[in-house]
């Protein structure tokens, strides 16, 4: 499902919504007013005419032309409207007489039909009214592109508002939606703050009081921090039992490897049965087995509890040469490894951590590549690399490697617990463990070192 902003997504919906309303609202607003725009120009035109008829109707024929003048220029002060008389009587010629014109008025106005009317004179577009009263023809005309100015400065003085108005309104949206989204966003905030520190988010959510969230998501939010109090519960009741069932078991597993060691001391001394002899050595080696489990158990449940490594400069040449030296103890864990001395450097890390992390990266390398080919150790750009040309692991392995208690099959040796241990002692670190198949065959294991 595609991410949206919840917030900003309500803010373009009421603005979207507001622009439409004005748009229909301005729109319906042109509508009405250039329509009674025109019909009030036009009835301009027609009582400039019929005033014009009125004054010039009760003259006689002989003193028209020179009264006519003065008529004529009373309707036409700031040049809005053009004026013309004609006379029309048979007695007098065949056509019309032009009487009187007013400066700047088009010459075919004496050609227009009786009323309204609109045409084009020499590309400028005219509106006009002709009254025919008795043997007179008055004609008003005014230019459109007057009408259009007119209609332009009116809609201008409505439209400033109108857009200062709907700024203003969605600015008060805005301003309204964030306000009433601050608890979300609070929230929001702290949690990404913490940067994917669960320990931290959890404690946040244990504590986080929900009277103060709006009622629409306050039983969504109630619900998610019930979930989280019990996932907090029962995350801590697994901590608990874990470190304290690897702290109670420490004791018993000591006392009876003593014993053993003890019985096998004992039938060496008594020149007991060599089969006696190899059970008991075999017993002793599977007790010291499940004693380094339960050491990495309560080391793993011991650092998801505390909250930071106590870091220092480590060498990572002294850390190898020390899980080397150990492993030589061991003749199950003597393979070739050839390491890159020159390219080591130090690394502020936790120097017991770090040669667990060693220890476990190495003995899985060992005990799983099945391989006779040499173990590589090298460094590089802050990364430690531990490659190995064994069977390597799948797409799914590689993604569930690091699961606590995950083995590769029920055969494998060890317990799934060193890759668990490696991967979260690295984080609680700031570093990385990055597992990558090794071209063409095998495991590739990064270390890698954050500055």
């Amino acid at each position: 499902m595609k991410r949206y902003s919840l917030k900003w997504r309500l803010v373009l919906t009421v603005t979207l919504s507001f622009i439409l309303i004005w748009i229909i609202a301005f729109g319906w607003l042109y509508i009405s007013l250039n329509k009674k725009m025109n019909q009030t120009l036009d009835n301009r035109l027609s009582a400039s005419a019929h005033m014009v008829a009125r004054l010039l109707n009760q003259m006689p024929l002989d003193q028209l032309k020179q009264e006519v003048e003065p008529a004529v220029s009373e309707i036409n002060q700031n040049n809005l409207i053009a004026c013309e008389v004609s006379i029309f009587s048979s007695d007098v010629t065949i056509g019309k007489e032009i009487v009187a014109r007013t400066r700047g008025a088009p010459d075919s106005m004496i050609h227009r039909k009786q009323g309204f009317s609109t045409w084009t004179d020499q590309g400028v577009e005219w509106r006009s009214y002709v009254l025919q009263k008795g043997e007179l023809q008055v004609v008003s005309a005014e230019r459109m592109h007057t009408r259009s100015m007119l209609l332009y400065e009116v809609l201008s003085s409505v439209l400033l508002p109108l857009l200062l108005t709907l700024i203003i309104c969605i600015s008060l949206i805005l301003w309204m939606i964030r306000l009433e989204f601050q608890p979300i966003d609070r929230i929001t905030s702290h949690l990404s703050s913490l940067d994917g520190k669960v320990n931290q988010e959890l404690q946040y959510l244990h504590q986080l009081q929900t009277r103060h969230l709006p009622q629409e998501i306050e039983p969504f939010v109630s619900a998610m921090v019930d979930l989280v109090h019990r996932l907090h519960d029962s995350l801590e009741n697994e901590k608990n039992l874990s470190a304290f069932a690897s702290h109670e078991l420490r004791s018993p597993l000591t006392a009876i490897k003593t014993h053993v060691q003890l019985s096998r001391m004992i039938a060496v001394q008594e020149h007991s049965s060599a089969g006696l002899i190899s059970n008991l050595q075999e017993a002793e080696q599977n007790i010291e087995r499940y004693r380094q489990f339960l050491e990495q158990l309560l080391l793993l449940s011991q650092t998801e509890h505390q909250p930071q490594l106590y870091m220092e400069q480590v060498s990572l040449k002294t850390v190898i040469e020390s899980v080397m030296t150990e492993f030589s103890k061991n003749p199950d864990l003597l393979p070739v490894i050839q390491v890159s001395w020159e390219s080591l450097v130090n690394v502020r890390f936790s120097s017991d951590a770090l040669t667990m992390i060693i220890r476990n990266v190495l003995e899985n390398s060992i005990k799983h590549a099945q391989s006779f080919e040499p173990i590589q150790i090298y460094m590089q750009n802050d990364c430690l690399y531990i490659v190995d040309t064994g069977v390597g692991l799948s797409d799914e392995e590689l993604r569930v490697a690091t699961h606590r208690f995950w083995r590769k099959s029920s055969q494998s040796q060890g317990h799934g617990i060193g890759l668990a241990l490696t991967h979260e002692l690295m984080k609680q670190a700031g570093h990385e463990l990055i597992l990558k198949k090794n071209d063409p065959q095998g495991l590739m294991v990064i270390l890698k070192f954050n500055a």
